[in-house]
């Protein structure tokens, strides 16, 4: 998805609450995790909405939280998701 959308301006960024940096390079090597991958700190989550792991959430460019999807979703889901943003933000 991120090879598909981010021609279009989509960005995308993992957050991870593991705590230890060779932990997180070890799995986003083993796991072929090909984007960002940034260490959240506990204050950041609340205003971003997370309530479970994983969860989704979608900024516009100039930084508002236009949606949040807690836990797991289809790709599809998120296809349709990030469409009806880009479509939105044409308007």
């Amino acid at each position: 998805m991120r090879r598909k959308y981010e021609p279009q301006g989509v960005g995308f960024l993992a957050l991870t609450l593991e705590p230890r940096v060779h932990k997180v390079r070890d799995a986003v090597a083993e796991l072929g995790i090909e984007m960002p991958v940034a260490i959240a700190q506990g204050a950041v989550l609340g205003p971003l909405r997370v309530n479970a792991v994983p969860s989704t959430i979608f900024v516009t460019p100039d930084g508002r939280i236009v949606a949040a999807a807690n836990g797991y979703r289809s790709p599809e889901f998120f296809e349709a998701r990030v469409e009806e943003l880009i479509e939105a933000s044409s308007k």
